[in-house]
């Protein structure tokens, strides 16, 4: 088990939330060491910032660079240090939120064929508003700019679902509900790099923002158009769709995590599985989502594939009611 916090990194056979302060197992890793264990079941300290892990990705950025080639679409970790480093506050005054690495699957179905597949998705959780909102839900990181997250808490959660079409509908919501699965370092670097090139270089990701913002503002004239089209669903239909739990985990008795965070209550969150595309994006990119979706599941992009086949669906379920 590798315990990730913001001054050290420590490695034991057992969680730290479990093992005593003096056991002889726990060792300190140097961060150069970190890159040999990918594959080790890794935990977060309660300190851990989005800065504690991309400094370290950009310590190993030569090697990562090459590791995670496919799923950075050839853009390279050196293009989004300069982006990382600026010193530039949130636009959001009335937000709250932080950053977690949690699981997803799906199991789909295209082309006669079915598919499955589950990630590690990289988000934030909470409100974009305090004042204005109520609850939690996920939310998309596709267009903050590195520095605006960088002192943002990351944390970790470990409940895993399995969904198809169908298991919605069932009493439990699932076809196969767990409370923990493991992720590894691995599985963290993958996620967290994935999703910060997904909409490519900070330059083209904050183009793209920009013509989102100038679409969304031709859209509110139009709703005050006597044209208007009725068949337009407003953000509240979509609002609705997002749903969210939470969940205690209670730690007893002394441990090291005692020791590292004392006093502390760990809280692990809880969700029903939320597509986390943004069919925004989706819709205004100029191609066709389901050309999008042959093209991801011939080159066996599945996790793409996934969320797009979603997104199709919800979209003729609209279309058909």
């Amino acid at each position: 088990m590798i315990t990730i916090t913001k001054d050290k990194i420590y490695r034991s056979p057992f969680t730290l939330k479990k093992t005593r302060p003096d056991s002889e197992e726990v060792e300190i890793v140097p961060v150069s060491n970190l890159i040999y264990m990918l594959g080790e079941e890794v935990e977060l300290g309660e300190d851990v910032t989005f800065k504690t892990i991309f400094d370290i990705i950009i310590f190993h950025k030569d090697f990562l660079n090459i590791l995670f080639a496919k799923e950075m679409s050839g853009y390279l970790i050196d293009d989004y240090i300069s982006d990382y480093e600026k010193n530039i506050k949130s636009k959001l005054d009335d937000e709250h939120f932080d950053l977690r690495l949690a699981w997803y699957s799906d199991v789909y179905e295209y082309n006669h064929e079915v598919e499955f597949v589950e990630y590690v998705a990289f988000e934030a959780f909470g409100r974009l508003s305090v004042s204005e909102e109520e609850g939690e839900y996920p939310i998309s990181l596709a267009f903050v700019s590195l520095s605006e997250i960088k002192n943002k808490l990351v944390k970790v959660d470990n409940t895993f679902e399995l969904h198809d079409d169908e298991s919605y509908k069932s009493d439990i919501g699932a076809l196969f509900k767990a409370n923990y699965k493991s992720l590894t370092v691995y599985d963290i670097f993958r996620s967290i790099l994935r999703e910060v090139t997904f909409y490519g270089k900070p330059e083209e990701r904050d183009n793209q923002r920009g013509e989102l913002e100038r679409q969304a503002i031709e859209f509110e004239e139009l709703i005050h158009d006597e044209d208007f089209d009725e068949d337009l669903h407003d953000w509240d239909d979509i609002d609705d769709e997002i749903t969210h739990g939470l969940g205690i985990d209670s730690i007893d008795g002394d441990s090291y995590w005692d020791l590292i965070y004392p006093n502390s209550k760990k809280t692990e969150e809880r969700r029903n599985k939320v597509d986390s595309a943004i069919i925004a994006i989706s819709e205004g990119s100029g191609i066709s989502l389901e050309e999008q979706l042959k093209e991801a599941h011939d080159s066996e992009d599945y996790e793409t594939a996934a969320k797009l086949k979603k997104l199709i669906d919800k979209k003729n379920a609209k279309k058909n009611k």
